[in-house]
Order: C-alpha cells, then structure tokens, then sequence
C-alpha cells in the first residue's frame, strides 16, 4: 500500500499497456512514460512489441469464444494461464529496454475478450448486458510485482453503457484540434469511429462501432488459403468486387446500419455468419470473395461516417491500416476527404490500442472518470478499471 500511495503524488508515471485483440495473433506490449493526466496529458513511447501468440493458444482462445465450444472449465482455466502470458510479455520489454521491475510505476492491461454481449435483456429481473475480458489483473500483478489495473469496461456496463468503444477517450484527450474536424478509424478486429469537431468537450465526443474490421477478411483467408490475415491486401487486390454478393452481405448485416451508441463484436460477425452468407456463392473465386468483403469492410465505414459534414481528415489505425487494398477502397470513398495513416504523438496504427490502456490506467491513478457516456450510452461517467496489488 505504502507503493500505491507514493504513486498517486507522482506527475510521471512509466507505464506499461497490454492487450490482447480479436484476431488473437499476439499480445501488445507497449512502454510509455506519461506525464499529467486528462486533457493535459503528455506522452513519450519508449517501445513496443507484438509477442506472437502460439497457433495452438489462439485455436483454444478461439474455442473458448465461442458457445457451441467453449465451457466453463476451459474459461475458468484460460483466465489464469493469460494472465501468465501478459506478465511474461510485460517482463520482456522490460527487460529488453534494460529497465528493472522496480523502475515501472503502472500496468494497464485490456485483458483477452471473450463475450460481448451489449443487449438489454433481463435475466431473473436484472439487466444481463455483460462483457467478459480474461487474462486476470491480479495474477498480472503478482507476476511482475507492479501495481495493475484491468477489467476497464464492467464498470461502463454497470450503468447501463456498453462499455465500447473505449478509444475514443485517448482520441480525444490526444487529439483534439482547434481548427480541425476529424474522424479517427481504428480498424482492428471490428471497426470503430470516433469524431471529434474541431475545439470538441468530452460531451461532444461521437463514437461507435461501426462493423467489421479485419474479422471477416481473417475468416476468409484461414478458410480459403489457411493463412492468418491477407498481408498487405494482396489477395483482394487480385480479386474483383462481386456486385451481386456486395449486395447480399448488406441485406444480412442488420448491424452497420442500427443508430449509435452500439457496439459489436465475434459473437455476431462470427464463422457462421460469413458461411450463411457464402453458401450461395460457391462458384466465386477465393480472391473475389476476399475483395467484395474488403470493400464492404470500407463501405461499412461509409455508411456510418457520412453524417459527419466537413470532415478535414480521417485518420486510420490498428492493423487494418496496414491492408493496402481495404486503405485504397477507404480512400475511393471518402475521395473529398484527406486520409492518412496514424503516426502521431509517437502514436501509430500498431501500437494504439496497447497505448491507450496505459492511459487508462494512469487516468484512475489520477482519479479521472474516463467513460464517455455519449460514446457507450451509459447512464453516467464512471472510473473504469480495477487496481490491483502485488
């Protein structure tokens, strides 16, 4: 405790963030020292690490996300044996930035998620909207012996938010501009936007998910080529937009178009929806399979943006932005708007995700509420996390 107290009069915390994403490929180390907190918070990334997630790990964290597969013993069980995993990770750039356990002040850790499940259904007269993140904080803490706080998103869902998107926070206390209207994109496993008008307060903040990011491109590239990701868009770049089958994955995705706030995530753009989706199809070509739903990826962030007038730039992170094809079906779209890669602030489109639970973190230290209700629709601000000791 006495640890804890001295951290809380600190004005530069050395902090570490940690997470693994739905596409389950690795865990996302980052090491950031920050100094202040809110909207005066000033960032330096030291280093960052994607440590790669074993083929077997990620075939049974995918079990596990699944009804029809996973089981309670398996959860229970994984929930520990990731929290291991982080802690290695968090050691490693440690260590490899010739630092000592004792010279880190914070871990941020977002934790594996699981389920998601952002509906108002009552089960025995209670609200069940929930979402489970695994990887528990306090085998992370006493792990490595430094102070972590995780589960950042129960708390948005105990008043009756949805507890994502959470980077739309980081956005805004990094990002504002005074003169400038943007759009930031982060496109992971599900795709989320963020506007941020120009000179915004926290209340103006709009963000959502808007659909799917990498998850159904990944689904196809495993199925068809038994590879993890199309590196590059390589092979949507072969492949030519079916206009037929563009059509019909709009008519079943019910979701891009629902009115924010709404979340999602592999519960609903799952295996099962793509396949219901392709049984129709069977005569295409992989590559053009591969290339219609890329550009409906792109589309889907359309669709869900064009309200916003004005717009100066448009900002992309996460892995998507690495998918050549998916950034130039991105562009075609918004051809009046300047788009480009996240690179700010020391910031980029790899590390982001992992950054911002290191801002997290160092926001409940600072005793900040860092829920957006006009972002997740919860009833009020909340502190999101929680800490714990080693």
């Amino acid at each position: 405790m006495k640890k804890f107290l001295s951290l809380l009069s600190k004005k530069s915390r050395l902090v570490v963030g940690v997470l693994s994403g739905t596409s389950v490929d690795a865990v996302d180390t980052v090491l950031v020292r920050i100094t202040g907190s809110g909207s005066d918070t000033m960032l330096n990334v030291v280093d960052f690490e994607s440590f790669p997630i074993s083929k077997g790990l990620k075939k049974f964290i995918l079990k596990c996300s699944v009804n029809q597969s996973s089981s309670v013993e398996d959860i229970c069980r994984l929930n520990v044996v990731l929290g291991f995993l982080f802690a290695e990770s968090i050691k490693k750039i440690i260590f490899r930035n010739k630092l000592q356990i004792k010279d880190i002040d914070l871990i941020g850790s977002h934790g594996q998620t699981i389920y998601h499940y952002p509906f108002n259904q009552k089960l025995f007269f209670y609200n069940s909207k929930s979402t489970l993140q695994i990887g528990d904080p306090s085998v992370i803490a006493n792990q490595t012996g430094i102070i972590t706080v995780g589960d950042f998103r129960t708390a948005d869902i105990s008043v009756n938010g949805d507890g994502a998107p959470l980077v739309p926070y980081l956005d805004y206390i990094l990002f504002n501009h005074n003169s400038l209207n943007r759009i930031f994109v982060n496109i992971g496993g599900i795709s989320n936007i963020t506007y941020l008008k120009k000179s915004c307060s926290q209340n103006d903040v709009i963000a959502f998910d808007t659909g799917p990011g990498n998850m159904l491109m990944d689904y196809l590239m495993k199925k068809f080529y038994n590879k993890k990701y199309d590196k590059d868009g390589s092979t949507a770049s072969k492949g030519k937009v079916s206009k037929e089958l563009f059509k019909q994955i709009s008519l079943k995705d019910k979701f891009y178009k629902k009115n924010p706030p709404k979340s999602t995530g592999r519960e609903y753009y799952s295996g099962e929806f793509t396949e219901n989706i392709l049984k129709n199809y069977k005569k295409l070509k992989p590559e053009d399979v591969v290339a219609t739903f890329t550009k409906y990826t792109a589309y889907t962030i359309y669709y869900n943006s064009r309200k916003f007038k004005n717009t100066d730039e448009l900002i992309i992170s996460g892995g998507g932005a690495k998918n050549h094809t998916l950034v130039k079906y991105i562009k075609e779209y918004f051809k009046d708007t300047k788009v480009k890669e996240m690179d700010e602030n020391g910031i980029n489109p790899d590390n982001k995700e992992a950054v911002l639970f290191a801002v997290l973190a160092n926001e409940i230290i600072s005793g900040n509420k860092a829920n957006i209700p006009s972002v997740t629709g919860s009833d009020k601000n909340v502190f999101l996390g929680k800490i714990c000791f080693s």
